[in-house]
Parts: C-alpha cells; sequence; structure tokens
C-alpha cells in the first residue's frame, strides 16, 4: 500500500483482512495472523503511530529516536463524546434485503403454482329460483324462467315483489314459473 494512502483505503483493506484471517471464518490457526492485522490497523489508523511507521522505514535509526519513550511528555487524557441525539448513525443497522427478496420469489412462486393447480371456475346452473340480477326467457304463457345470462334471454330481473304490489317504471310484471310472485323484469 502506497505512504500516502488515505486513511479511507486504508480501513477498507483491514476491514477484507479482518473477514479473510478472522478466527470464525478461517478456524483457530488464523489467530496469529489476526493480531497481525490488528497490529497493523492500529498503529495506521492513528496519524502519530503512522507517521512514525512511515519515518521508520525511510531512515530506522531516526525512528527508534522519535519512538523512545519521552520523560516529560504525560499521556492524553481521555475524554468521553458527548451524546448527541441528533447525530448520524455510524454504522446503521443493516437490513435483511436478502430475506426480502427470497420471501418475494417464494411469494411469487406460491401465487403462480396455485393458478396453475387451481381447479377450473364453476360454471353457473340455473336453480330456477329468480333473484334480481338473473337473466329470464319468457314462457308461452308469460311466465318468467331463469336461463344462464350467456344464452339468448329476453330481460333481467330488477324486483321480486309480493302479489298486487306495482313493478317499478321501466318493468314488466311476470309471473315466476315456479308460482312464487311477481318478478319485476327490465325487457332487454
Amino acid at each position: 500500500m502506497a505512504p500516502d494512502a488515505p486513511t479511507v483505503t486504508i480501513r477498507d483493506a483491514y476491514r477484507r483482512a479482518a473477514r479473510t484471517h478472522h478466527p470464525d471464518r478461517a478456524g483457530e490457526g488464523s489467530a496469529a495472523r489476526m493480531s497481525e492485522v490488528n497490529r497493523a490497523w492500529h498503529t495506521l489508523s492513528d496519524p502519530a503511530r503512522r507517521r512514525d511507521y512511515d519515518l521508520s522505514l525511510r531512515n530506522p535509526a531516526a525512528a527508534t529516536a522519535a519512538t523512545a519513550p519521552r520523560a516529560t511528555t504525560a499521556p492524553p487524557k481521555f475524554v468521553e463524546p458527548r451524546f448527541n441525539p441528533l447525530a448520524r448513525y455510524q454504522n446503521p443497522p443493516r437490513f435483511p434485503w436478502r430475506l426480502l427478496g427470497v420471501l418475494f420469489v417464494i411469494g411469487v412462486a406460491l401465487v403462480i403454482i396455485s393458478q396453475a393447480t387451481a381447479p377450473d371456475p364453476v360454471t353457473p346452473k340455473v336453480d330456477r329460483l329468480l333473484a334480481p340480477g338473473d337473466c329470464v326467457a319468457f314462457r308461452s304463457n308469460g311466465d318468467a324462467a331463469e336461463v344462464l345470462c350467456s344464452e339468448t334471454h329476453q330481460g333481467v330481473v330488477e324486483v321480486l315483489v309480493t302479489t298486487g304490489d306495482p313493478c317499478p317504471a321501466d318493468t314488466e310484471p311476470h309471473r315466476d314459473e315456479q308460482g312464487l310472485g311477481t318478478a319485476c323484469v327490465r325487457p332487454i
């Protein structure tokens, strides 16, 4: 890696190396290599340690003088960062996109399979009991008989009325074929 590589590049290289050499992934034999990766990150992530390391590569004698312990310098005091509720996440939680994708594909497959294996729709049958919306054909005596709407028909039942009640306008009264009442039929 170049001596003037930005910290972002070094961090990305550290993360790749950590994923490769982590003992949970590569086994117990990689613990020593993971320790070296962590030591390198410890050195290169801090600007002062990185400067000293770069100096040691150029001039090893000057590096030992720079890295020698200084008696007059006190260690920096650790300052606890303040909590900022308005700060954005540094490492936002991961969203399970793969899981949602798999569930979506399974759902689509189930819909396709259920449509392919569904039984044919039930064809309507004539039950000979008139109800509003039924299609009717008139018999020779004027009675209204239920027929399928896909067949030729002469009208559609609007309302069923009890005997003696008048039918609404634009409809014709016809006796039910069963003799159960009067059907008000809108002719076609």
